[in-house]
C-alpha cells in the first residue's frame, strides 16, 4: 500500500462514507444531471414505456443556437436521439451539427466530419454539446476550425452518453453511429453525405469502437473511413503503464466510467476509493489528470487488492477490448513513437486482429509523445481524410 493510502486511511476518510454511498455505491458514482439547461435535462428516459423504446438514431429533439462564444461564419444546431448503452438499454444521446455558412463548392453533397473528442471527463457539463453553449470546449488538439476550413460540416457527439461512462467502448460506439443515423432526421440534405471519423486519444476509444460495431449496428450508414491516434485499446494494457504514475487520475476516472455501464464493478471499490469517487464523480479531465500527481495504486482503493483478476475486472476488461470483429472501411492509426502512456504495441495488436478479419488498416508512427503526436500527426490526418473524400467523389 501506498503511503499517501496510509495517510488518507489514518486521517480517517474511509470511515466517513455516508451509509447510503456504501448500501448503493452504483448510485453514488453516477454524474450529477445537469439542470441549468432544459436541452439536457432528464436524458434518460428517451420514450414512453407505453410505446416502448424509439428505435436508435430517432432524433428526439432539436434546437439551433448560438453558445456562448458567437461564431458568425458557423451555424451551431444540437439535437438528441434514441441510442442504446453497453447493455443495450435504451438511453438518450446529445449531439451537435457545426457547420460553415458559405455553401459546399465540392463535387456531391458536403462531407461529414465525425469529430470524437476526447471528453476523458466524469461530470456532465464537461460534456461537449454543453460546453460549446456554455463554456468554451476543452478538445485537444484543437482541429475543429480545419475541418469547417475545409468545407465539412462537423458533427460531435456525446460519446460518453448520460452517464458519462468514460472509456466504456460500446456506450461510445452505439451513441457515434446513432448521432450519424439522426443526422439526415435533422437536416435531409446530409441524406447521401459520405462520412468519415476522427478521434484522439479518449475520442480514439469512440472512434475504434464505433467503426468496430458499425457492420452490425448500423450497416446502412455512408461511413467511408475513420482514423484515430494514441488510440488506448486494452485497460489492461494500461494497468501496466498508468497505475499509481502520474497518470493513475486518469486511469482511476476510466475505471468509474467503466463502473457506471458495468453495474457489478461499482461494488468492487473499498470505502477509501467510494470516498474518492464521488469527490471527483463530477469533474472535468484538467483536475483528473492532476489528480495523477497522487500516483495512487487503484489496487489500495479496491475490496480485494488482486481486483484487476476477478471475475467481474476481468469481464468489463474484456467487454472493453476491441478486436472480435472489425470494420469494413478502411481505418487508420497514428501514434507518437515516444509515448509511454499508450503502449504502441496495443495498437499494433488491434490492428492485426482487425486484418486477420480481412480489414484495410494502415499504422503510421508519428513524432513525439501522447501530447506531441496528437499535433506532430496532423498533417497526415488532414491528408488520409481528404483523400478518403476525394475516392468517394470518383466512385
Amino acid at each position: 500500500m501506498s503511503s499517501i493510502v496510509d495517510v488518507l486511511t489514518r486521517l480517517g476518510l474511509p470511515d466517513r462514507v455516508p451509509a447510503e454511498v456504501l448500501a448503493d455505491p452504483y448510485a453514488a458514482l453516477l454524474p450529477t444531471p445537469i439542470t441549468s439547461d432544459p436541452f439536457f435535462e432528464d436524458p434518460a428516459d428517451p420514450a414512453d414505456p407505453a410505446d416502448g423504446p424509439d428505435p436508435p438514431g430517432t432524433v428526439l429533439r432539436s434546437r439551433e443556437i448560438t453558445g456562448l462564444v458567437p461564431r458568425p461564419r458557423t451555424r451551431l444546431r444540437q439535437f438528441a436521439v434514441a441510442s442504446r448503452d453497453a447493455q443495450s438499454r435504451p438511453v438518450t444521446v446529445t449531439a451537435s451539427l457545426m457547420e460553415p455558412r458559405r455553401p459546399w463548392r465540392g463535387p456531391g453533397p458536403r462531407p461529414v466530419l465525425v469529430h470524437n473528442v476526447a471528453i476523458d471527463s466524469l461530470g456532465s457539463a464537461a460534456t461537449p454539446s454543453y460546453r460549446l453553449v456554455h463554456g468554451l470546449g476543452q478538445d485537444f488538439p484543437a482541429v475543429v476550425p480545419l475541418w469547417l476550413q475545409r468545407g465539412y460540416a462537423v458533427l460531435i457527439v456525446d460519446h460518453e452518453g448520460p452517464r458519462m461512462a468514460y472509456a466504456e467502448g460500446t456506450m461510445a460506439g452505439h451513441a457515434v453511429l446513432d448521432g450519424l443515423r439522426g443526422l439526415p432526421s435533422l437536416d435531409a440534405t446530409y441524406r447521401d453525405s459520405p462520412a468519415v471519423m476522427y478521434g484522439y486519444s479518449g475520442g480514439a476509444i469512440a472512434t475504434v469502437w464505433a467503426a468496430q460495431l458499425q457492420p452490425s449496428y448500423a450497416p446502412e450508414l455512408p461511413l467511408i473511413g475513420a482514423i484515430a491516434g494514441g488510440t488506448p485499446t486494452n485497460v489492461g494494457l494500461l494497468r501496466e503503464t498508468m497505475n499509481g504514475t502520474i497518470a493513475s487520475g486518469l486511469f482511476g476516472a476510466a475505471v468509474i466510467g467503466l463502473a457506471r455501464e458495468h453495474e457489478a464493478l461499482a461494488d468492487e471499490f473499498g470505502p477509501l476509493g467510494l470516498y474518492l469517487a464521488t469527490r471527483i464523480k463530477n469533474l472535468s479531465v484538467v483536475p483528473l489528470a492532476l489528480g495523477g500527481l497522487a500516483r495512487l495504486p487503484l489496487e489500495a482503493l479496491a475490496r480485494d487488492p488482486n481486483v484487476f483478476d476477478s471475475p467481474v475486472a476481468r469481464a468489463v476488461i474484456d467487454a472493453n477490448t476491441p478486436g472480435a470483429a472489425a470494420p469494413t472501411v478502411p481505418f487508420a492509426f497514428y501514434h507518437g513513437a515516444r509515448d509511454r502512456w499508450i503502449p504502441e504495441h496495443g495498437v499494433r495488436t488491434l490492428a492485426d486482429d482487425w486484418r486477420a478479419h480481412d480489414a484495410d488498416v494502415e499504422v503510421r508512427r508519428v513524432v513525439g509523445d501522447h501530447f506531441v503526436g496528437a499535433v506532430s500527426g496532423l498533417p497526415f490526418v488532414t491528408r488520409w481524410v481528404a483523400e478518403r473524400f476525394t475516392d468517394s467523389t470518383r466512385r
